[in-house]
């Protein structure tokens, strides 16, 4: 929802901008034009959001002012949070309960110069989605119904709530009721991309269910297929594509296994080759720096099966879908570094209020 108040003074005018520190731009950088003065509300229920104001005017001093809620058994403002330059207001809040709140901007003698609205709601569906369709740009292609996974391997998804339809944000508040033989492991990145993760451990062969939880409330029941090695019948090597690429751009080649009804089987790593050498590093990514006419011949084999396809490279490297960035609960990262990085980019944008 995008709010905005324009303020004059001596002839001046200035504007304020007020957001969140959900990027909804899947790039893994940070992204200011898709949430510049926007809160990504409806927030799922439990999620911890920091919430940012800023100037216009580069000169003007926000460090005293503060973020007030209508109703903090909705939308709590817990803490005021340290920002990367001293004129950024920076708060962080907490999505308590089902609502919906107003945000108010005061400026260092109280008086109200703009307003948010915060809804919050308790998701009735997840979404699981694969996270190397994702990372190749085939969204339409990354919704799992059922995860079917090789005996012994690890997968990651990332986890979208929704409700009547449309997505809540947020992260921090997915938890799992697991049967014997699988692990979950609920994982969430804060650094450019604020998700929800779900890493699956597969042990033996076997259907089970998992239960998924947010924020306590169990919102989905997962079909889980542990296969084993004999069912992957197929390897394919998918690619993004190199229309329009720059030199030095980083791009991605995914190898996904099918078995023998054209299902994907996830959790799989494979032996790369590239141009005939051995890649070190086991994985089911081929991450490389496209280099126009320079071409390269990628390969990744599992077993009996494998599948090769030419690629514009200047070189790269084996990687994982199982890695996600800087996260919590499953993988490293600063939350601090995180909140400085977005808080110095606002400072430097021009904004408005409503």
């Amino acid at each position: 929802m995008v709010i905005a108040l324009a303020v004059a003074a001596c002839g001046t005018t200035n504007l304020y901008s007020m957001t969140d520190d959900v990027d909804l731009t899947w790039d893994f950088t940070l992204t200011p034009r898709r949430f510049e003065d926007n809160l990504h509300s409806p927030y799922v229920r439990g999620a911890e959001v920091t919430v940012y104001a800023s100037s216009n005017d580069d000169g003007e001093d926000l460090s005293t002012w503060s973020i007030e809620s209508s109703d903090p058994s909705v939308f709590r403002i817990d803490t005021e949070v340290t920002a990367a330059v001293a004129r950024q207001l920076a708060v962080r809040g907490r999505a308590v309960g089902e609502g919906t709140a107003t945000l108010t901007l005061r400026d260092e003698r109280g008086d109200a110069v703009g307003h948010g609205v915060a809804e919050v709601q308790v998701p009735q569906a997840v979404e699981l989605d694969a996270h190397g369709s994702l990372i190749l740009g085939r969204a339409d292609e990354a919704p799992v119904m059922e995860v079917r996974m090789l005996a012994g391997g690890v997968a990651t998804y990332l986890v979208r709530y929704r409700r009547d339809g449309h997505e809540l944000h947020g992260n921090g508040v997915l938890s799992a009721i697991t049967p014997a033989g699988l692990t979950a492991e609920a994982r969430t990145t804060f650094l450019f991309e604020n998700r929800e993760w779900l890493t699956l451990h597969a042990g033996a062969e076997g259907s089970t269910t998992l239960e998924l939880r947010a924020d306590q409330v169990k919102v989905a029941t997962v079909d889980v297929a542990v296969v084993p090695e004999t069912a992957i019948t197929d390897v394919v090597v998918l690619t993004e594509s190199e229309r329009a690429r720059k030199d030095g751009e980083w791009l991605a080649a995914l190898a996904q296994a099918y078995d023998g009804n054209g299902q994907r089987v996830f959790g799989v790593d494979y032996a790369w080759n590239v141009n005939g050498a051995v890649q070190t590093a086991d994985g089911d990514l081929y991450r490389y720096q496209f280099k126009t006419g320079q071409y390269a011949m990628v390969r990744a084999q599992r077993g009996t099966h494998a599948d090769e396809v030419m690629i514009q490279s200047g070189g790269g490297h084996v990687s994982s879908t199982n890695d996600v960035g800087c996260a919590a609960g499953g993988g490293g990262g600063s939350l601090g570094l995180g909140l400085g990085l977005v808080a110095g980019l606002l400072l430097r944008r021009r904004g408005r209020l409503r």
